[in-house]
């Protein structure tokens, strides 16, 4: 089959799940232009032409996608006006649900993190980014805690711990094998709302 031209529509989306895919399968190091332009049909050149600083900047757009979708759900919820807990309870059903969705974006954030913060030139992009989505949670806990819902616990090291548990959902769940991303996200949600003392 003839591959398409670099100035053929390409759906952004598209690549970036083609590249997510092929970093999940291979690895950063191990991946190539040529195998995440083969999954969307493309040239390797053509590819170039959406991405010209190569490889480096598809790894970017693949995480910076991941975080930004879902940091505007997330933002949703922690500013509507139901409980505390409740919102808690939808914030983590998105970001499992999220990941179990696309586990190799999901994958990505864990297993290709390190090599982004390893970039000087695009560290201090990614980590607002990751920030943002980090804080809401934050916010949220600490707004529980304010509350007399949550018990006192430190919120730094129990969203750290959360949002962990979430991303590595990412690593080790297959669609179809045993529980689905509904199951996950209600029991990931019911473990954490129950060690902050919301579900007495």
């Amino acid at each position: 089959m003839a591959r398409k031209p670099a100035e053929q529509t390409v759906n952004r989306k598209d690549i970036l799940l083609a590249a997510a895919k092929v970093l999940y399968d291979k690895g950063y190091h191990r991946s190539k232009m040529e195998d995440i332009a083969a999954v969307v049909d493309l040239t390797a050149g053509s590819l170039y032409h959406h991405f010209p600083q190569g490889k480096q900047e598809i790894l970017i757009a693949v995480l910076s996608y991941g975080l930004d979708e879902m940091s505007d759900q997330i933002e949703t919820v922690l500013n509507s006006e139901v409980r505390v807990s409740e919102r808690l309870r939808q914030m983590i059903h998105l970001h499992v649900l999220g990941i179990t969705s696309n586990v190799s974006i999901g994958a990505a954030m864990v297993f290709e993190i390190r090599t982004m913060l390893d970039i000087p030139e695009v560290r201090e992009h990614y980590v607002k980014r990751r920030d943002r989505f980090e804080h809401s949670f934050r916010e949220i806990v600490q707004q529980g805690i304010d509350q007399g819902v949550f018990r006192p616990v430190d919120v730094k090291l129990f969203v750290r711990m959360m949002l962990g548990a979430h991303n590595w959902v990412g690593v080790w769940y297959r669609e179809g094998r045993g529980l689905t991303g509904q199951d996950i996200a209600d029991q990931m949600a019911d473990w954490f709302l129950t060690a902050l003392g919301a579900n007495k």
